[in-house]
């Protein structure tokens, strides 16, 4: 029960964390003449060359996105009784959490500018709690295997 709960609250904090830091603790470049139209505007806007949206913008979406999984599954770790099932979760959370590393990192990236404050501060602190969640999740996995093996 114990290992349930601890494990549980720190993913769903740090799935928290990848929700705020990209929208609010750090946020990234802010797309103010964009944010009030609708996604379908948007989208005809982008087409035609009239607005601009930077990449870190659509980080921070698929950022938010991917915490909220997070937060999910650590709510399903949280009510889940059987160690197999939470193994599981655990185990997809490690891979979640890679796949949140390489957001800011590999596929969508950030701004060009070395020197924006989602270069120098959103990115590396969205690819320290990726990585942080990965090593909970793996030493969790660990942790429960050897849990499973005494049952």
């Amino acid at each position: 029960m114990k290992n349930r709960l601890v494990s549980s609250l720190l993913f769903i904090i740090l799935g928290l964390l990848l929700i705020l830091v990209p929208l609010y603790i750090i946020p990234v470049c802010p797309t103010s003449d964009v944010m009030p139209m609708q996604m379908g505007e948007m989208n005809h806007e982008m087409a035609h060359g009239t607005g601009k949206i930077m990449t870190c913008f659509w980080t921070a979406r698929a950022e938010l996105g991917i915490g909220s999984v997070i937060v999910l599954i650590g709510l399903l770790m949280l009510f889940t009784r059987t160690v197999f099932v939470r193994i599981g979760l655990s185990m997809s959370l490690a891979c979640i959490a890679l796949f949140s590393a390489a957001i800011p990192t590999i596929l969508i990236g950030v701004c060009p500018n070395e020197m924006m404050l989602c270069n120098m501060g959103t990115k590396p602190a969205l690819v320290i709690i990726s990585g942080i969640l990965f090593v909970i999740a793996i030493i969790n996995t660990y942790y429960l295997n050897k849990i499973s093996k005494r049952i």
